[in-house]
This record gives structure tokens, sequence and C-alpha cells, in this order.
């Protein structure tokens, strides 16, 4: 009887994943292909975490198969963004396989959804982020923002330093017993001159003065306004003094409420705590809802919101990264048409984030930081923001309609 002769045993070939070009997965290539200008960034971005670089890479490996499915249900590769209905079924197939399995990948999608805001690579829309964002981080079971318990004596001694508590101090100082403001409480003349010199803009009012269609955040000494408009930190500030009810209206004037304003004043105490977080809350959502009314603004205020909450959560977001500006490198080639845009967005996301460091809100050495004392504050406003987005959309849908 003629022996057999043993199987040849087959040359292992790995996962068709770890072979390049030999993905028989529909839009696996595609999306690795895209993913390319990015690969550097992103290994950083998700190493970051103090993860070890297999980890890393068992990460990365992660967000590609999920990237692919993405694509396979949106029908088209697009590693820019996220079709926020399409993640909708994505994830709902996943929470069949159970909640860790969907909580992980939200957390990993979500993580790569951060990268992409905080790098200036999101290509979707600010209502695609805004619902892509909130969603994954519902599904992966967080709050992007972490906000460790403070006692009050250690929130308040952090308060005592920062920029927008001094401001505050000064003018419900400058206020006094009462300043007159029209019926809405809107400062005018030589009034509205008093205020803004109370914060240190020495500016002149003048009612038949042009009208600045993009005032600078502290215009400068000597500048011509018509209206409080024109002097977006005062506004602000007022705004704030009025959202948290340390002003009411007494016609014709505007006076302090005397408990709350003692609590502005004061250096400890429950209140004091209470008062200054909720100031910080007027002031962060006051600055990006006012950037999304502005024309052609709203990927601005996203890109920012998007910096903000990485910020406030237990990423480290690296300032050059945050605010770099791609170059034809860092882009494939049909994406370089992106740039001219890009050199011109991306100041703007940082002179916003500037204005939040000026006023102490945000914190820009190598990294982007939101102190702890204000994360809560950041989350609540950020909270009224996305209401806002979602009223204003119900608006034009409505209006649409009619």
């Amino acid at each position: 009887m003629a022996s057999r002769k043993p199987a040849k045993k087959k040359t292992s070939q790995g996962h068709p994943a770890r072979r390049k070009g030999a993905s028989t997965v529909p839009f696996e290539s595609d999306v690795r292909q895209a993913l390319q200008p990015f690969k550097s960034q992103l290994f950083r971005h998700f190493q970051e975490d103090g993860q070890s670089a297999s980890d890393t890479r068992m990460a990365i490996e992660s967000l590609t198969t999920l990237l692919t499915v993405h694509a396979q249900l949106r029908k088209s590769v697009d590693v820019q963004s996220f079709d926020p209905t399409v993640l909708g079924e994505q994830l709902g197939h996943l929470s069949s396989l159970g909640k860790e399995v969907s909580e992980a990948s939200a957390a990993i999608l979500k993580h790569y959804l951060t990268f992409l805001g905080t790098t200036a690579n999101f290509g979707g829309s600010v209502e695609d982020f805004k619902q892509s964002f909130e969603f994954l981080s519902r599904m992966a079971g967080d709050s992007p923002i972490v906000a460790p318990y403070l006692e009050d004596e250690e929130a308040n001694g952090s308060f005592e330093s920062m920029p927008f508590v001094f401001a505050a101090r000064e003018l419900i100082q400058w206020v006094g017993q009462g300043k007159p403001t029209t019926a809405a409480g809107v400062l005018t003349g030589e009034t509205l001159q008093d205020a803004a010199a109370a914060l240190g803009l020495f500016i002149k009012v003048d009612d038949d003065a042009e009208v600045t269609e993009h005032p600078e955040w502290e215009p400068e000494d000597g500048t011509l306004v018509a209206s409080l408009a024109e002097v977006p930190r005062l506004s602000a500030y007022w705004d704030a003094l009025i959202g948290t009810a340390l002003l009411r209206y007494q016609a014709p004037n505007a006076t302090p409420t005397e408990p709350l304003s003692d609590a502005l004043l004061a250096t400890n105490g429950p209140g004091s705590r209470l008062i200054k977080e909720l100031i910080a809350e007027v002031l962060f959502s006051h600055i990006l809802i006012n950037t999304l009314e502005k024309p052609g603004q709203a990927q601005i205020a996203e890109m920012v919101a998007g910096v903000l909450s990485n910020a406030a959560s237990s990423n480290t977001v690296r300032t050059e990264f945050a605010l770099q500006i791609p170059t034809t490198e860092d882009l494939p080639e049909e994406q370089h048409h992106l740039i001219p845009q890009l050199e011109e967005v991306v100041p703007q996301v940082e002179s916003l984030l500037r204005i939040f460091e000026r006023e102490g809100l945000v914190q820009i050495t190598d990294e982007i930081n939101v102190p702890i004392v204000l994360r809560s504050s950041l989350e609540r406003a950020l909270g009224k923001v996305s209401d806002h987005v979602l009223k204003s959309t119900a608006d034009s849908s409505e209006a649409d309609a009619d």
C-alpha cells in the first residue's frame, strides 16, 4: 500500500488587512489610502493617552475597520466626516454584539472625530460634527469633559487669579447703586463710554459713527463706536452680569442684586464660587453663540468648541497640532484646494481661542487646557450652544416649510 504524502502546509499570509493591496473587503484599501496623509499625526494623537505603541496600532487598526464599515454603509469613502444617520445604524448593529463592543467602538470613533476637529481636518458641516460628537459621547457612555471635584476653598483660590473675575468685579463696582440703560437694559451714550473705561477700554461713543462690521474684542483707544455691540468684550461681560441676575432692571436704571454682587466680591464661601462659575458659563456661551451667528463663522465656532471640549477632557491637546495649517505634504493632492481655506480659517480659530485665554477661561502653552475649576461651566455652556444650534435649525426648517 502506497504511503500518503503529508499535505503541504500552507504558508501563513497573515491578516489580509496587514498585506497592502491584498484585502478583498469593499472600501478597505480606499480607507487606508485616505488615512495615509494623517498617519503620523493620528498615531501621536492616539498614543497621547499613554498607550503603548502596540496598543496604539491596535486602536488605529480597529478605527480602520470601523471607518471601512462606515464607508460600506455610506456607499462612499470620506474619512474626514461622519454621516450621523449611518453612525446610528452602524453602532446599532454593534450594540447587538454587546454593550462593551458598542461603547469601545464609539470611544474610538469619538477620539478620531476629536482628532479631526483639533487638527482642522473635519470636512463636514457644523450640524454633522455636533450630532456625531453628541451621539458618540452617549454611545461611549462618557462625557467629553472631565471635571474633578474641588472643595470650595480650593475653587475660590483658583478664581482669584483669573482675569474674568477681576473684570466682572470692576464692572459691578462701576455700576454701584445703579446706572441708566435703555428699557432693554442696553448701555448707551456716555454711560456706555464710562462702562468701557471700567474694563480698561477707552472708546468714544458717537451715535452717528460708521458701524464696524467685525469689531475687535478690545477696540483700540480712541475708537469711535455707535453701540454696545461694537465693544464685544464689554458686551460679553454686560450679558454675563444680566444673565446671572447680578444686575436687575429698576427703571430707569440697572442695579446690582446685592447678595449676588457681594458673593462675586467675596473670596470665599459656596455662593462666591457659584456666581463665578455662572459668569464663566455665560462668557463661554456668549462668545461661541455670537460667533455662530456671524455669516461664514459657523465653522470657526464649531472647531473652537471641539478644541475646548477636548482641552477639558482627559485627552491632551497639543497647541502645535490643534492650530497647525496643513501643507501639501499633509494632504492628498485632491484636497490641496482646501489649503487656502484652512489658511484663512485656522488663524481665526486661534484668534477666538486667544480671546478665551485673554479672559483666563483657557490656558495656552505647549498644550491647550481648560482650568479644572471652569470645566463644569464649559460643559453647561456647550449645552446652551447645542440648544441654540438645534433651535436655529428647527426655525430654518419651519421657515423653509412655509
